[in-house]
């Protein structure tokens, strides 16, 4: 359009000042060539921006994919981790339960146990004690002794006898 304006050869022709606006002829050159590496440039500038805009587009929608199956990923993931620690809360739980019966078990055995030794295993006697019953002992045989050196043989004898004639 500009071209055509400012391109006429009737418009480098000097005309008479008129009250209308009209084409200038001398700067015309000029102008439209300035214009034309304004137009080279914004359309460089343009293919520029819309090369631009298009790589950043297929990077935006590769990231977008990514993300996305980035995101099914770790949903998955928390998923089966959150499975397996049901699973192992209940094992723990159950084990627990085991472990408690187990120790009641443990707990009576070992009680039953100490009861038993109580009553089967020998005590060692003390100094004291052993004494005791030796002197006991000794005392209740002498006492023996006596009785028997009192007797006479003949006594011991006679009565002997008559239980043999019985």
């Amino acid at each position: 359009v500009l071209k055509d304006y400012y391109g006429k050869s009737s418009a480098l022709l000097q005309q008479p000042a008129v009250g209308t606006h009209s084409a200038s002829g001398g700067a015309a050159g000029g102008i439209i060539g300035l214009l034309e590496v304004c137009e080279s440039d914004f359309s460089k500038l343009l293919a520029e921006a819309e090369a631009d805009e298009k790589e950043a587009a297929s990077v935006y929608e590769r990231q977008t994919k990514d993300n996305k199956l980035a995101k099914t990923e770790k949903e998955t993931s928390t998923k089966y981790t959150k499975k397996e620690i049901a699973r192992t809360e209940k094992a723990l739980a159950e084990l627990s339960d085991d472990n408690e019966a187990e120790q009641a078990e443990l707990d009576a055995t070992l009680e039953y146990l100490t009861k038993v030794n109580k009553r089967c295993v020998a005590k060692p006697e003390t100094y004291a004690d052993r004494k005791a019953k030796r002197e006991a002992e000794i005392g209740g045989l002498k006492n023996a002794l006596k009785i028997l050196e009192e007797e006479t043989a003949s006594e011991f004898l006679a009565v002997r006898s008559v239980h043999r004639h019985i």
